[in-house]
């Protein structure tokens, strides 16, 4: 798993290596060569900049990818539950003072009996991109009754965040 700390360690680095390679730059006595050589320092810092941000964005992708699979994975073990995705909710997701996506589903049981659900969220940005998913439980949902649960991301996450409920299971 991917943390929020190892990412920015590395953009720190490129951040670092930029700098001394501008300072490096114009440290020449030639000054009419110094803006050419801190021109191809910005260039090469920059493009160490574009690579690990890539890495970065790709490693929180599979992160993301990962935690979807383990929230498919907890959803299929489920043995004789009923689909109920039409059961629940999801609210808007607003990011908490702790970073992470947070989102309120609501939970109509509309069947005579109480049951517990087991339902998977996906948080996307605006894109459609998954960010993070996670699976949530609901106990004792009351016949013909609804209940609230909370789900809330596994990541910290920026910006624009949707959650989605891509499965639910009654049992």
């Amino acid at each position: 798993m991917v943390t929020m700390t190892s990412a920015a360690g590395r953009l720190s680095g490129v951040a670092v290596l930029a700098l001394a390679a501008l300072t490096a730059a114009g440290c020449g006595s030639d000054s009419s060569n110094g803006s050419d050589a801190a021109s191809q320092a910005a260039s090469k810092a920059s493009s160490a900049a574009s690579s690990i941000a890539g890495q970065v964005g790709s490693a929180a992708s599979q992160a993301a990818s990962s935690a979807s699979s383990a929230a498919s994975s907890a959803i299929s073990q489920i043995k004789g539950g009923v689909d109920a995705a039409g059961d629940v909710t999801a609210g808007a997701a607003k990011i908490d003072s702790d970073g992470k996506a947070v989102s309120e589903l609501k939970v109509a049981n509309p069947t005579a009996d109480a049951h517990d659900y087991t339902i998977s969220v996906a948080f996307d940005d605006p894109n459609g991109n998954l960010l993070d998913a996670v699976v949530v439980n609901a106990s004792q949902v009351p016949a013909n009754g609804t209940a609230t649960a909370e789900a809330r991301s596994n990541r910290q996450l920026t910006g624009t965040v949707t959650a989605k409920v891509t499965a639910a299971v009654r049992h």
